[in-house]
């Protein structure tokens, strides 16, 4: 739900918009939209090359961003993460006429959940009626790939990197994790609870790996790089047999579309399952990490 103490007025279209999420310029794009975002946070994180062309005004991270910047764009709405309760400089802005809304997508952890924020921007946006279309279009794509998995085949799976001193992995009941279930692999961790981030020393996750068929999502797009950062990584079997893969040469790709697109993200997991008959090419955000 949107803040509860707020109230929007979504009468009329919003024409001019700031998109401060990679996620929410990701489902403007998916509407065809990104004509109408006025405002980002960094350019150099965006994948859509339509709104590079259009050099929107650079706002800087949440916290710390210009006012003054975000009315020079003309924006009649923000469209914000919500990790705090309150937009810093929503009285002002609220003063003057524009909206700042937030957008919980991240809060989700069933992929499907996530996109379903399609629909905000559809009705901010007065294009409702093809957001639902678009919504309706990625559920039955997502189910498709789900069906048609083979689950004979288990393929154990190991996801997430070291960071400082320690591996971080989704959990069990986590977003991650619930798409690596609907695509059939076997994950490690799918028994401990939790919908963020379990961590364990190396020693642990070393003790664990002899029987892993792939890795994915290392935090880095080459096996040179994985082990300049974590050198004990040359212990690890997955590594050895070239079954690791990653979204990290394109991040921005992933970070944009990931999102309102989990059934991409299925459809590579599904490919992933396949082993050694799967086809690359057919990899939308994934990459063999060489």
């Amino acid at each position: 739900p949107l803040n509860p103490t707020m109230d929007y007025d979504l009468s009329e279209p919003v024409e001019r918009i700031v998109c401060l999420s990679s996620t929410h310029i990701g489902m403007m794009g998916e509407l065809n939209l990104e004509n109408r975002i006025v405002g980002v946070s960094n350019l150099k994180y965006i994948y859509n090359e339509k709104l590079i062309s259009r050099a929107p005004v650079e706002l800087g991270e949440e916290q710390t961003l210009s006012a003054e910047k975000i009315i020079s764009s003309r924006a009649q709405a923000v469209v914000y993460s919500g990790f705090s309760n309150v937009f810093p400089k929503q009285d002002v802005l609220h003063k003057l006429g524009i909206q700042t809304l937030p957008n919980y997508d991240w809060r989700e952890v069933h992929p499907l959940g996530r996109a379903e924020w399609i629909l905000l921007f559809g009705y901010l946006t007065g294009h409702a009626d093809e957001a639902k279309k678009k919504f309706d279009e990625i559920c039955k794509n997502y189910d498709n790939i789900k069906n048609k998995i083979q689950s004979e085949r288990s393929v154990q799976t190991l996801s997430g990197n070291m960071t400082g001193d320690y591996w971080y992995a989704p959990a069990g009941d986590s977003y991650h994790a619930q798409l690596l279930r609907d695509a059939g692999l076997s994950y490690i961790f799918s028994d401990q609870s939790g919908t963020g981030s379990l961590s364990f020393s190396f020693e642990h996750i070393l003790g664990m790996t002899s029987g892993i068929d792939l890795w994915i999502n290392p935090g880095f797009e080459s096996k040179n790089k994985i082990l300049s950062a974590h050198p004990k990584s040359k212990l690890l079997q997955p590594l050895k047999e070239s079954s690791v893969f990653c979204y990290t040469h394109n991040s921005n790709k992933y970070w944009e579309l990931s999102s309102c697109r989990p059934d991409l993200i299925l459809a590579d997991y599904a490919e992933l399952k396949k082993g050694a008959s799967m086809n690359l090419e057919n990899l939308f955000f994934y990459k063999q990490v060489e």
